[in-house]
């Protein structure tokens, strides 16, 4: 009789990782959709000729499908990154697809903040502080990864993708998602107050097992 409680505890603790897995892929579905429906309803019309950013963004094509390029991959790769299996299994394709992760946020900053110079109101500010943002949290993730912080890595890797769902969630065909309708200032402010809430969750998502876990009472091992 005296096993069956470790028995217990053991088949517990089997199964909470696998719903946490589970949960975690319904959720990088979710995302994926919402990011699918994004670009197909909200970034792919305003290439279109009747919309009346079409002349403006043709001029500025030889950056716009560079940026374009970058952040896809950015948002492909993104994922895959935090996959634990990967990073277990196969630690040097896990390297591989962090430089392409890398060579992508660079492709996707430089055009967008050379574009966002020729855009009206506060707007050239605003991309631009969101690319010194990703570059930076970025950069950081690839600086503790060779310095072997890998737990810092992860934080740092986790607010880089939050920078990047900067630029897919304001985008998002949803009611709420008000952002098309705004004037050119207050989307800007907009897309800075959309940074600063995702480094936030980031960071809440990160460290929520530290948050919520209960303290330990004393003379418990």
């Amino acid at each position: 009789m005296s096993s069956s409680p470790s028995v217990s505890a053991q088949q517990q603790s089997a199964i909470a990782p696998s719903r946490r897995s589970i949960l975690k892929r319904i959720a990088w579905i979710a995302y994926g959709l919402l990011a699918l429906s994004a670009f197909l309803f909200t970034s792919v019309p305003i290439l279109q000729p009747t919309n009346p950013m079409h002349d403006l963004l043709y001029s500025q094509r030889w950056l716009l499908f560079p940026h374009i390029a970058g952040a896809l991959t950015v948002l492909i790769l993104g994922p895959l990154q935090f996959s634990r299996t990967l990073r277990q299994r196969n630690p040097a394709r896990h390297r591989l697809l962090g430089k392409c992760y890398i060579a992508g946020v660079l492709v996707a900053t430089i055009p967008a903040v050379l574009m966002a110079r020729h855009y009206p109101a506060f707007l050239p500010y605003s991309v631009t502080i969101n690319a010194f943002l990703w570059l930076t949290n970025t950069a950081a993730a690839f600086l503790a990864a060779r310095n072997g912080r890998f737990e810092q890595h992860r934080r740092w890797m986790a607010r880089s993708y939050a920078m990047t769902a900067t630029f897919v969630v304001p985008r998002i065909p949803l009611p709420f998602a008000v952002y098309n309708d705004m004037s050119l200032e207050a989307g800007s402010y907009f897309l800075l107050a959309v940074a600063i809430v995702a480094l936030l969750i980031a960071d809440l998502i990160v460290d929520w097992e530290a948050i919520t876990a209960r303290r330990l009472r004393r003379g418990v091992a």
